[in-house]
C-alpha cells in the first residue's frame, strides 16, 4: 500500500518538477542571452578630436558659452559693446550692435552696461547685462527688456 501511495504521488509531482525545471532553464537561458546581446551591443562613447578655429581679437573678451543648436556658441562683447556669437568653429552666427542714442532695429542700448552673462530657455537666449550703477537687466535677443534688478 505503501508503494501506492507513493507511486500516486510521484504521478502527481512529475508535472509539476517538469514545469519548474523548464521555468529555470529558461530564466538562465535568457539572463545568459541578455548579458551576451548587451555586452555585444555596448556603445563606448569617445570624445572627437578638437576642432580648431579662429576668433578675431577685434570681438573683445569672451563673456559666456551657451548650447547652441549646432553646438556651443561663444558669445563675445568689444570695446564698443558689440556682442557677436560665434560657433566653437569660429563662424560668426549673428552680432547685436549698441547705440547711444538713437535706437537702432534688433540694438540694445549702451546704458545696459557690460554684458554679464547669457541664457538658453525654451523662448530662445536672453542676455544679462550689468550698468556701473549695479542695476542688472535681463533682456532677449530682440532688444526687449525683459525686468531689471537694483542693488542696494
Amino acid at each position: 500500500m505503501a508503494t501506492k501511495i507513493v507511486a500516486a504521488n510521484q504521478e502527481r509531482f512529475q508535472p509539476f518538477m517538469r514545469k519548474s525545471i523548464l521555468l529555470v532553464l529558461t530564466a538562465v537561458l535568457l539572463m545568459i542571452a541578455s548579458y551576451l546581446l548587451g555586452n555585444r551591443n555596448a556603445t563606448i562613447a569617445y570624445a572627437s578630436p578638437p576642432s580648431q578655429g579662429t576668433v578675431p581679437k577685434s570681438y573683445g573678451r569672451l563673456v559666456t558659452a551657451i548650447p547652441d543648436q549646432i553646438g556651443t556658441g561663444l558669445i563675445f562683447e568689444d570695446t564698443d559693446g558689440v556682442i557677436r556669437f560665434v560657433s566653437m568653429t569660429g563662424m560668426k552666427e549673428g552680432e547685436l550692435a549698441r547705440y547711444d542714442q538713437t535706437p537702432t532695429h534688433g540694438g540694445i542700448p549702451k546704458s545696459y552696461g557690460h554684458l554679464v552673462a547669457a541664457v538658453v530657455n525654451p523662448t530662445g537666449t536672453g542676455l544679462v547685462f550689468e550698468d556701473t550703477q549695479g542695476v542688472i537687466r535681463f533682456v532677449t535677443i530682440t532688444g526687449k527688456n525683459e525686468g531689471e534688478l537694483t542693488r542696494n
